[in-house]
C-alpha cells in the first residue's frame, strides 16, 4: 500500500479527472437541450452522487481503519472514477456529434450542389475533359444559366484556355445538336439530362451519350430563420415570392404546421438540386398527435413559380431550388407551407439501415429490381425500401401507387423512429451518419431539440394518416421543355379539394379516421 503523501496525489489526480469529465458531459447535455428537464435534473444528479461516492470512498476516515480495507476502499474508488470519466467522455461524444448533425442539416449556411455533366456522344475519341480542349460545347442560353457559367468557368480553368460555346435555348435543342454532330459535346446540369429522358424522342440520350466528366457546382444559401415558410399565393411576373413568418413566431410542440417532403432525384453522396421524384407535404399537428402525408404526383402539371406560372411537370420545379416546388405546391393548395426536409436516395437508403429496417404493408404482391414483395406486411432493408418506394411500371395506377408507396414508407420510419427509442439509441451513430451531407431541412436546431424533448417526455404514438391525389394523363408544353411535348398529369380538382379539406382538419386540432380519407 502506498504510503500517504504518496497515494494521495494519485487519488486527487483521478477525482480531478471525473470531475471535470464529468462537469464538461453535464454542460454538453445542457447545452444540446434535447431532454426534458426532470431527466436532466436526475442525470446531473447522479453525476454529482458519483463524485460524492468517489471522494467518500477515498477519503473517508484517510488513514484510519485496517491498512486492508482502506486499500479496497481506494481501488474501487478509482475504479469508480475511471468508469464515470470514460462513460462521461463516451457520452459527451455523442452529444457533440448529436449537436453536429443537428448544425448541420440545420445550418443557415446550406451548401447545395450542382453536378453539371460534359456530354459525348458514345463512340467519341475523347476519354477527358483534355481530350476535347478544342470542341464545340453547346450550352442552354435560356435555363440554368449561373450554374453553366461556372462550369465553364472550372473547364477553362482546369484547360488553362478558353473554349467553344454554342447557345441554344433549351436541353432539347441541345440534345439535338449532338445527335446532329452539330456540337462535340454538351454541357448540361445533370438535373436537366434526367429530365430529358421522359421524353419519347430523348428516352435513349443515356445509351447515346456517355458522360465524359462532371463538375459540381457549389451554391451556398442563407436562410434567415425568420423567413422560413412560403404562403400560397398567386404567382405574376414581377411578383416577389411571399416569406410566411409564422414558423419563425410559433410554437413547434404547440402550433400545427406544414412541412414540404422533397425526395432528391440523385443518387450522389452530396445532396445537390436536381428533379423531385417525393412530392409530399406532411401536416403535423402537435397537440393531437396527428400527422397527415399529401402525396402529389410527379407529373401534376402546375404553374412553375420560377417560369412566372408557366405550366410545368411537378417534378421540373425541383430543378429550380426546393423553393420553388414548396411555392408550387403552396400555390396548389392554397395552404401556408412552413418548413421543407428534403433527403436524396442514397441517404434514404442509409437511414432505413441506420434504423434496422422498417415493415411495409403492401397492399398487392410485386417483383422489381431482383426483389419480391409479398402482399401484406414485408421487413426491408434500406435497398429493398428504396426500390418498394420507387416501382410504378408493376402497378395499373403507376405513378400514383408508387406516391402511396412513398407514403407507406415514410409512415414506416416515424413508427420506427418514434416506437423504438432504444433501437435508435444503439444506432445513433449510423443514423447521424446517414444524415450528414444527405439531408437538409430549414428547421432551426432549437425546433429539433424541441421535437425531440416533447416526444422524449410523453412518448405518445402518433395517428399517421395519408392520402394521395391523382389526375389524368396527357401530353403538353412545358415551361422546362418548351419545344416537345412530355406527359403530363392533369389536376383533378376534386381530390386537390378534398387534400386541402385534410390539411385543414388536421391544422383545427381534428383527428382523422380511415372514413375522412376513403
Amino acid at each position: 500500500m502506498l504510503p500517504k503523501k504518496k497515494w494521495l496525489p494519485i487519488a486527487c489526480s483521478v477525482l480531478t479527472v471525473q470531475i471535470v469529465l464529468e462537469a464538461f458531459a453535464a454542460y454538453r447535455l445542457i447545452w444540446l437541450n434535447m431532454l426534458p428537464d426532470k431527466y436532466v435534473l436526475a442525470a446531473v444528479a447522479v453525476l454529482a452522487a458519483m463524485v460524492l461516492l468517489s471522494c467518500l470512498l477515498l477519503f473517508a476516515g484517510l488513514g484510519h481503519g485496517p491498512h486492508r480495507a482502506r486499500k479496497v476502499r481506494r481501488i474501487i474508488a478509482c475504479v469508480l472514477a475511471a468508469v464515470m470519466a470514460v462513460g462521461s467522455l463516451a457520452a459527451s461524444l455523442v452529444m457533440y456529434k448529436v449537436d453536429e448533425t443537428v448544425q448541420t442539416v440545420t445550418t443557415t449556411k446550406t451548401t447545395l450542389q450542382a453536378m453539371v455533366g460534359v456530354y459525348v456522344l458514345k463512340d467519341d475519341k475523347a476519354q477527358s475533359i483534355q481530350d476535347a480542349q478544342n470542341y464545340s460545347f453547346g450550352i442552354m442560353a435560356d435555363y440554368d444559366q449561373d450554374n453553366t457559367t461556372q462550369a465553364v468557368k472550372s473547364i477553362e480553368n482546369e484547360l488553362g484556355s478558353k473554349i467553344e460555346t454554342v447557345s441554344r435555348p433549351s436541353m432539347t435543342e441541345n440534345a439535338q445538336a449532338l445527335y446532329d454532330k452539330s456540337v462535340q459535346a454538351v454541357i448540361m446540369n445533370e438535373a436537366y439530362t434526367s429530365a430529358l429522358t421522359d421524353t419519347e424522342q430523348y428516352a435513349d440520350f443515356s445509351d447515346k451519350t456517355r458522360l465524359l466528366c462532371e463538375i459540381p457546382v457549389e451554391k451556398t444559401e442563407t436562410i434567415d430563420a425568420s423567413e422560413t415558410g412560403l404562403s400560397a399565393s398567386s404567382s405574376g411576373s414581377d411578383e416577389k415570392t411571399e416569406l410566411n413568418q409564422k414558423a419563425a413566431n410559433s410554437d413547434i410542440t404547440k402550433d400545427p404546421f406544414v412541412v414540404y417532403i422533397s425526395g432528391s432525384d440523385t443518387r450522389s453522396q452530396m445532396l445537390d438540386t436536381s428533379r423531385s421524384d417525393v412530392n409530399i407535404l406532411m401536416a403535423v399537428n402537435p397537440q393531437t398527435r396527428q400527422i397527415l402525408l399529401l402525396n402529389t404526383p410527379r407529373d401534376y402539371y402546375i404553374p412553375n413559380p420560377a417560369g412566372d406560372g408557366q405550366l410545368d411537370k411537378l417534378t421540373h420545379l425541383g430543378i429550380y431550388g426546393i423553393d420553388v416546388s414548396m411555392k408550387g405546391l403552396a400555390d396548389l393548395y392554397q395552404e401556408d407551407v412552413d418548413y421543407y426536409g428534403q433527403i436524396n436516395f442514397t441517404g434514404f437508403e442509409t437511414l432505413i439501415d441506420a434504423i434496422g429496417g422498417i415493415t411495409v404493408d403492401s397492399p398487392q404482391a410485386f417483383e422489381a429490381n431482383g426483389y419480391s414483395f409479398n402482399e401484406g406486411p414485408n421487413t426491408m432493408d434500406g435497398a429493398q425500401a428504396l426500390v418498394f418506394a420507387r416501382e410504378r411500371h408493376s402497378f395499373s395506377s403507376g405513378d400514383n401507387e408508387r406516391g402511396r408507396n412513398q407514403m407507406r414508407v415514410i409512415t414506416a420510419v416515424i413508427q420506427k423512429i418514434t416506437g423504438d427509442s432504444t433501437n435508435l439509441l444503439l444506432h445513433y451513430n449510423e443514423v447521424l451518419d446517414s444524415l450528414q451531407g444527405m439531408f437538409v431541412t430549414n428547421l432551426t436546431s432549437d425546433d429539433i431539440a424541441s421535437l425531440v424533448k416533447m416526444q422524449i417526455d410523453d412518448n405518445r404514438s402518433w395517428n399517421v394518416k395519408s392520402y394521395a391525389v391523382t389526375g389524368t394523363g396527357g401530353s403538353e408544353y412545358t415551361y422546362s421543355m418548351p419545344s416537345m411535348k412530355a406527359y403530363v398529369m392533369y389536376e383533378n380538382k376534386d381530390m386537390v379539394q378534398k387534400g386541402v379539406d385534410l390539411i385543414d382538419k388536421v391544422m383545427n386540432g381534428e383527428t382523422l379516421s380511415d372514413s375522412d380519407i376513403g
